[in-house]
């Protein structure tokens, strides 16, 4: 007996043979989009309250409300409460964010500056000079991070400047090795070899066609640095070596609130909570990252 196939079948198997994701896909696709567009707002919300800390009706985050110590969140001129001095917490996360995304930014912009020039070339000429800094980047990531952090928080003294300077230090080999990886993907590529062969000097080959392929996947892991960056700074604030009071920082936040954890919890939960939050957001915006600019594509 024939078969007829019904208009369901044959929708099935038209977007089989061509190759068609099934329709659960893109819904999985839109709850994607969804996820990134709540970590994109959680990210921009955090950089507009720390740009515009200044224009907000905040009270000032190192003044002291004698009148409220340790209160919960929910007051009425403390919306999240204060710490055990009167301070206010909703300010002291804002500016906390700042110092965050400050470090975090600044410390891996600097990294990818100078790791990145070092992966291209490393990827593109090879030879001699490759080795060169493939030995350098292999004896930095030997060094453990945490420890050179303080070594050089120690040495430099703790401060802003320090922790940018000690973590684009630490990142830089991390991002050079990515930018190679990259760049040994793209260099025997068509494009590149008929541009050599229409007598494009190396330099020129860097510019307009290897760096343009290689910023995606650059950015999208740059962006997973600066999380870890954040978590850097929180780790060296909470053991006193980061960012000297009185500016507040969640690492300082939280290791201020440990000691009264019992009484006034809303101390260190604020902080760890925004600062996961934060971490989370910039996860999953990587994650878009990596799929705008396909990184297993391009041999990573």
């Amino acid at each position: 007996m024939t078969m007829t196939p019904t208009a369901g079948d044959r929708t099935d198997l038209t977007a089989a043979g061509a190759g068609v994701a099934p329709p659960a896909e893109p819904r999985a696709r839109r709850k994607v989009r969804w996820v990134t567009m709540l970590s994109a707002a959680w990210i921009a919300l955090l950089v507009l309250g720390a740009v515009l800390f200044p224009l907000l009706p905040l009270p000032d985050p190192d003044r002291s409300d004698y009148a409220a110590i340790a209160v919960p969140p929910g007051h009425v001129d403390h919306w999240l409460g204060t710490d055990t001095i009167g301070r206010d917490m909703l300010s002291r996360l804002l500016i906390g964010g700042r110092v965050s995304l400050t470090v975090g930014i600044g410390g891996i912009a600097l990294a990818v500056l100078v790791g990145a020039v070092l992966g291209l070339i490393s990827g593109y000429f090879g030879g001699w000079l490759s080795r060169i800094i493939n030995g350098v980047m292999d004896i930095l990531l030997a060094f453990p991070s945490l420890v050179a952090l303080i070594a050089l928080s120690v040495f430099m003294g703790p401060g802003l400047k320090t922790i940018i300077i000690g973590i684009g230090f630490i990142a830089a080999p991390q991002v050079a090795r990515v930018t190679r990886a990259a760049t040994l993907g793209f260099a025997e590529r068509e494009f590149v070899i008929a541009s050599r062969g229409m007598g494009s000097g190396s330099w020129r080959i860097l510019r307009r066609e290897i760096v343009p392929n290689v910023v995606g996947p650059v950015i999208a892991f740059a962006t997973v640095l600066v999380a870890v960056a954040i978590v850097a700074e929180g780790s060296l604030s909470f053991l006193g070596l980061g960012v000297p009071p009185p500016t507040s920082s969640w690492g300082t936040m939280m290791g201020d609130g440990r000691s009264d954890f019992d009484s006034a919890p809303h101390i260190a939960l604020l902080p760890a909570g925004a600062m996961f939050v934060t971490l989370l957001a910039l996860y999953f915006l990587a994650e878009e990252l990596n799929r705008k600019f396909d990184i297993k594509e391009a041999a990573l």
